[in-house]
């Protein structure tokens, strides 16, 4: 389990550091149990991510958290996927970390 202030570290972190040539975003926290990041794609004329995109947004965001140290209920974050949320919004993708 994650703590709120683990959480909002990881969310705070990734909102500063990451950047992305192709893609303006920011993160948002969704879910502590499990834990749940949205990001948010802010071009409008985006069409969805592709499949490759999103592998390596996860590739650079599990980089970024190890940088920061981050930790999910202590453990350091080894796996992180980036997967359509599109319930929520077109242009919001939900990043899974474990």
């Amino acid at each position: 389990m994650i703590t709120a202030q683990e959480a909002y570290f990881i969310k705070n972190g990734l909102n500063e550091k990451f950047q992305d040539p192709r893609i303006d975003c920011d993160f948002s926290i969704f879910s502590l149990e499990p834990f749940q990041l949205l990001l948010h794609v802010h071009d409008e004329e985006m069409d969805e991510l592709s499949t490759e995109t999103r592998y390596v947004l996860s590739r650079k965001i599990r980089s970024q958290l190890n940088q920061l140290n981050a930790k999910v209920g202590g453990t350091p974050v080894k796996t992180v996927f980036v997967i359509s949320a599109p319930l929520i919004s077109d242009h919001s993708y939900c990043v899974i970390l474990q």
